[in-house]
């Protein structure tokens, strides 16, 4: 079985002002601009994995940077919500020093947004 490069991230749970928009209530003036923009226009749905939250903008950028780095290379990665994890798992995690966002590949773990280099050297043996 092949190794993935695993990214920890700890989504914002919560009611999603997506789940209460329908097509009735997109034109009405509460939820457009002074402009006529829609005020839904901004948001976007990540694609599915093992979470179901929302993420900060710096956990997004560090699973583009991962998505991105994995289809160039052949690798696959797995997201990891520490959000969704037991008691016991996220004592582990924080023994381990890992917090959100983290990507870990064998034991070595990457802090916060990486760059290709630091991809490179996390996955080199």
């Amino acid at each position: 079985m092949k190794d993935k490069i695993k990214v920890y991230v700890y989504s914002l749970k919560g009611i999603s002002t997506l789940d209460f928009v329908d097509k009735n209530s997109m034109g009405h003036p509460c939820v457009t601009s002074r402009h006529g923009d829609n005020i839904f226009s901004g948001f976007k749905h990540l694609p599915t994995g093992s979470w179901g939250g929302y993420l900060t903008d710096e956990q997004i950028k560090v699973l583009d940077v991962v998505n991105e780095f994995c289809k160039e290379n052949g690798l696959e990665y797995e997201i990891v919500d520490i959000t969704n994890l037991s008691f016991i798992s996220k004592m582990k995690l924080v023994f381990k020093g890992i917090k959100a966002p983290t990507i870990s590949f064998k034991g070595k773990k990457i802090e916060g947004v990486p760059t290709n280099t630091d991809l490179k050297a996390l996955i080199a043996e």
